[in-house]
């Protein structure tokens, strides 16, 4: 990996923070102001998969069954006609709902029919079906926002508590911001702010398995589970897995598989396994977000 030229094509760009760990040691620190070392960042989209880590946690812990558990086990009001949505489907954002926020993988439309509405989760919980679920995957912040209510549902704690007590007090995470709905949900899909080397040791933990210095933080399973393609998405960006997005040769034109969680401007955990590399990004590029990601593939090596 061309770490130095990756630096340097970042210098010409506006990323603040580049942080790269390999076999367990830091190769790469960089930062464009020194303040950006102890920078909250906004995280956006990466909210997501810190989300959907949490839900694994939930079922390691025994709050919930498995995936396929219908979502009426945890929202009694759904609608009849989508009783045949489980717990897989918002994982997968394959409900078949009514949600225009990808616009068909072309632009980033921000839900602000969704974040308008007086109850976030019984708007989504009401949208009209458009299709079978579990055919197609849709980009939804709704489904990420519902994964947070069940969670508030089910553990009689607030998702922010329940991650603090199960994951970033673990990870040595103790700075980090993250914004409620109306109803004191704490928002699934975007919204947390976040160190970049925070953002570095989630990346680590899913590299590691979901192993934390010799505890187990998330079962193996669910690390898997996650980082494999179950649905074709977007062309230019990959397949989805529960929440991380997910690149093999296979399919794309990449040097070597690997999975990111990603966020809106250029916010970036990539996970290189066949490297044993975790890479960490912050940016600030709105329009231009996937730039960072092209920079950073192109200077991989086989």
């Amino acid at each position: 990996m061309n770490v130095e030229e990756i630096v340097k094509q970042y210098t010409k760009k506006k990323v603040n923070a580049f942080l790269v760990v390999q076999d367990g040691k830091i190769i790469k620190e960089y930062y464009k102001k020194a303040e950006d070392a102890i920078q909250l960042h906004k995280i956006n989209s990466i909210t997501k998969s810190i989300t959907a880590a949490l839900i694994g946690i939930a079922i390691d812990k025994g709050y919930i069954l498995n995936i396929e558990t219908p979502l009426n086990h945890f929202f009694p009001t759904l609608p009849e006609n989508k009783r045949s949505l489980t717990l897989y489907h918002l994982l997968t954002m394959t409900t078949g709902e009514k949600w225009e926020e990808f616009g068909n993988g072309s632009g980033v439309r921000f839900p602000s029919f969704f974040v308008k509405s007086k109850n976030w989760t019984q708007y989504v919980l009401k949208r009209p079906l458009l299709e079978c679920p579990g055919i197609k995957m849709n980009y939804n912040s709704g489904s990420s926002h519902l994964l947070s209510a069940l969670l508030q549902n089910i553990t009689g704690m607030s998702t922010r508590q329940f991650a603090q007590q199960s994951l970033f007090a673990p990870l040595g995470i103790t700075q980090y911001e993250w914004e409620q709905d109306p109803q004191g949900v704490y928002i699934g899909g975007f919204s947390m702010k976040m160190k970049t080397k925070d953002m570095l040791k989630i990346g680590r933990l899913f590299l590691q398995n979901g192993n934390w210095e010799g505890r187990q933080i998330i079962s193996s399973d669910w690390i898997r589970q996650s980082t494999i393609p179950h649905f074709k998405t977007y062309e230019h960006i990959g397949s989805y897995g529960f929440h991380w997005w997910v690149l093999d040769r296979k399919k794309f034109d990449v040097p070597m598989d690997m999975y990111f969680a990603m966020g809106y401007g250029g916010q970036y955990i990539i996970v290189v396994p066949e490297l044993n590399l975790t890479a960490a990004i912050s940016s600030c590029m709105p329009r231009s977000g996937l730039i960072p990601l092209r920079i950073f593939i192109d200077n991989l090596k086989q």
